[in-house]
């Protein structure tokens, strides 16, 4: 009997903070009931990193999207992979600290990523881009940078 493997539209999350100059990137899993969480393993950068690095990291990362059946109720906050790999003293202090990006697939066809900034914790507003999954990885990170930029000062 042949199976059909289940596709997913890949993820990632970056958190990026002028106050630490630290880039944090995540890979992320789904489990069997459709929630989304991040992966253990963190990659931390120094915030001078270049734009080729950068969309490299994060192509990297989307590619470590997997199915991962975890049982997420007995996690805390402070369990939180990104917090953990942070400088922030309190989870309070991350989220202020941080921009958060998350960087999604548009589809399990993974033909488009949307590149969505969050300002603030909680932000009725958000900044959004969107590349073709196999752009060069410059532009990628430029991108990226740019959504941030614009979470960061308000311009677009």
């Amino acid at each position: 009997m042949l199976f059909k493997k289940k596709k997913f539209a890949k993820r990632a999350s970056v958190y990026i903070s002028d106050k630490h100059k630290q880039i944090i990137i995540v890979p992320r899993h789904i489990n069997k009931a459709g929630v989304i969480y991040e992966q253990e393993i963190c990659r931390t950068k120094e915030s001078m990193i270049s734009n080729l690095d950068l969309g490299t990291e994060i192509m990297e990362c989307m590619n470590l999207f997997t199915l991962n059946d975890t049982n997420l109720r007995d996690s805390k906050l402070t369990d939180w992979p990104a917090y953990k790999h942070s400088k922030s003293k309190s989870v309070k202090a991350f989220e202020q600290e941080y921009i958060f990006i998350s960087i999604a697939s548009a589809n399990e066809y993974n033909l488009i990523i949307e590149i969505e900034g969050f300002p603030k914790k909680d932000s009725e507003l958000t900044v959004m881009s969107s590349v073709s999954f196999y752009a060069d990885k410059e532009i990628i990170g430029e991108r990226v940078l740019r959504v941030y930029d614009a979470c960061l000062t308000g311009k677009i």
